[in-house]
């Protein structure tokens, strides 16, 4: 099995447990609302589409409450079955991000938010994404920037982990003992394996981004996510100078 379709298999059935729990404990901060407000702000009714939904919440969730036609899709069984459980009214079903079911011009608004970084191509899913809306229509999104130093560390770990199976065993039973001592704490899933390290997460090139959108004449708006703002976390770029101030960068695109 090639990288590529492990990584899927990893996220789809391992990794999506993991998750489940993990979004518990991040709760909604105001990012989470300052990207719902953005939603609500783009169109009042129509059909949307969120991609990875995960288990519903919080964006879909809190579009229950207006008057939309919900769809989502998630590469995990296990997250489309909680989606039909917890939030009946919205139409889920399992599905790849890079290849969306559903016809051309479908959906008055797409989005994908905490997921682009578990994509193999993310180009692909945005292309996709843009496929189904129809014409006018927006697409949204967040992007971990592979600039920002955060980020520059992460994947240079990663690729040792990657690389050296030695380090990677090591580093990953000294985790799971830390896991364990301070589990009576705060509990963290344990996964106790000696396959290769697989980089779950590859964060993007606003570059990348910049030219796929120029390349297919799409009119797009970044944003840069300021943490600490407990007011509004979204601050509008102006120009790419400002990008690499910010790990997490939120696009807006419109499809002409």
């Amino acid at each position: 099995m090639d990288k590529l379709n492990s990584r899927k298999k990893y996220m789809r059935d391992v990794y999506s447990k993991y998750w489940t729990n993990v979004r518990k404990r991040y709760g909604i901060i105001q990012y989470d609302k300052d990207l719902i407000s953005k939603l609500v702000q783009i169109t009042k009714s129509g059909k949307v589409l969120e991609v990875a939904i995960g288990d519903g919440y919080p964006y879909s969730h809190a579009l229950t409450e207006k008057e939309y036609d919900l769809y989502g899709i998630d590469i995990s069984p296990q997250h489309v079955e909680m989606v039909r459980k917890a939030l009946p009214s919205i139409n889920v079903s399992v599905g790849d991000a890079e290849n969306i079911k559903f016809r051309d011009h479908f959906f008055d608004l797409v989005f994908c938010f905490r997921s682009t970084w578990y994509f193999s191509n993310i180009t692909k899913a945005v292309s996709e994404m843009l496929r189904v809306v129809k014409k006018g229509g927006l697409v949204m999104f967040d992007v971990q920037n592979i600039n920002h130093p955060i980020h520059l560390k992460f994947i240079k770990e990663q690729i040792k982990r990657e690389k050296s199976y030695t380090y990677e065993i090591t580093t990953r039973f000294i985790k799971n003992f830390i896991k364990l001592i301070i589990r009576p704490i705060r509990f963290y899933p344990i996964h106790w394996s000696l396959e290769k390290h697989i980089i779950l997460e590859t964060p993007t090139d606003p570059n990348l981004l910049k030219q796929f959108f120029k390349e297919n004449m799409i009119v797009f708006q970044v944003y840069g996510v300021e943490w600490n703002n407990n007011k509004y976390a979204l601050r509008k770029l102006e120009t790419g100078k400002d990008f690499d101030k910010y790990d997490r960068l939120v696009y807006k695109a419109t499809k002409p």
